[in-house]
């Protein structure tokens, strides 16, 4: 079904203990030695981003920033750079984003973005596969913008009709880039769209008619989605296929990034009523994983650490 965006005006410790005493702690990666997987994984916590080498499980630091101001951090579809927002001292009406080159450090490209509508300060950017544009994820007053590398709007998506009824798209919605620079929208906690250059229609991926759902990846071929389903981890096939599970555990799992090959998945995972969470590895190979108990579930602890990995923020596997 497609639809024409003419409508588009409406438009703890002894938690983080629990994960690495509920596993063998002589399986790989749990600080014993490789993974036996190649490339690496990125996570944040707490004002620092760690990269971990899966083939010999050792972590160094990959940057750092100022927890005050700092706002999110996104890499680039070829890995080759990454994406950060901040909230500038004194600026109350833009956000500072900053294209880094992850090779030397070097800003390659800087720009003060403003809203259409609205004045949010500490704004969520993905830079598009092709690195001439930004996708500005949903806000509360701007819905989804597409702006250029100098903070130019190029297109406003402010609402999608479906089925004769018009939503309008804004905070809690999520928007992201597929790797032939299509945007894929979610909508109403019920639908996954689709809007591909030159972003004139939008045509209708899913209906989700579940409770709980949210927190999409797409792979890198543009294949599938991991997501978030009511408490675990299910996959689907971008032809609007039914959600496979994945994962399954006594708690929960948050949201899961693809591996470059698409063969794996590095899975959030959080035990109790804390503020952080957990990262192991499963197979994407259509089975169902224990994530408490099965030997080929990867939990992510690098060599000389007691226990498992923190993650606060953005993570991802990058070669």
């Amino acid at each position: 079904m497609t639809r024409s965006i003419a409508s588009l005006l409406f438009v703890s410790l002894a938690a983080l203990l629990a994960l690495a005493c509920s596993k063998n702690n002589d399986s790989p990666g749990n600080g014993n030695g490789g993974t036996g997987l190649s490339g690496k994984l990125l996570y944040t916590f707490t004002g620092t981003v760690s990269e971990l080498d899966l083939s010999s499980n050792d972590e160094r630091v990959f940057f750092t920033y100022n927890t005050y101001g700092f706002g999110h951090w996104q890499m680039s579809h070829d890995y080759q750079y990454r994406l950060t927002s901040e909230r500038e001292p004194g600026v109350y009406n833009a956000t500072k984003f900053t294209l880094v080159k992850n090779a030397d450090g070097i800003i390659a490209d800087e720009f003060d973005y403003t809203e259409p509508i609205g004045n949010g300060t500490g704004l969520r950017g993905q830079l598009s596969p092709d690195r001439a544009m930004v996708l500005i994820e949903p806000t509360l007053t701007s819905g989804v913008v597409i702006s250029d590398l100098d903070g130019n709007h190029l297109h406003h998506f402010e609402g999608i009709t479906v089925g004769g009824t018009a939503f309008a798209l804004e905070l809690g919605d999520e928007a992201l880039w597929l790797p032939d620079n299509s945007v894929l929208f979610t909508l109403a906690d019920r639908y996954i769209l689709r809007s591909s250059p030159p972003y004139a229609q939008v045509s209708l991926i899913r209906e989700m008619p579940y409770t709980r759902w949210g927190n999409l990846a797409v792979s890198p071929d543009g294949r599938q989605l991991a997501m978030q389903l009511d408490v675990h981890i299910y996959v689907m096939d971008l032809d609007g296929g039914d959600p496979v599970q994945v994962t399954t555990s006594k708690g929960k799992e948050l949201s899961a990034q693809f591996s470059p090959d698409g063969k794996h998945l590095v899975v959030e995972k959080k035990y109790g009523d804390i503020s952080y969470s957990n990262l192991a590895i499963v197979p994407n190979d259509g089975r169902v994983y224990d994530m408490d108990a099965d030997d080929a579930v990867i939990v992510v602890q690098p060599n000389g650490d007691n226990i498992p990995a923190a993650v606060s923020g953005a993570y991802f596997w990058v070669p």
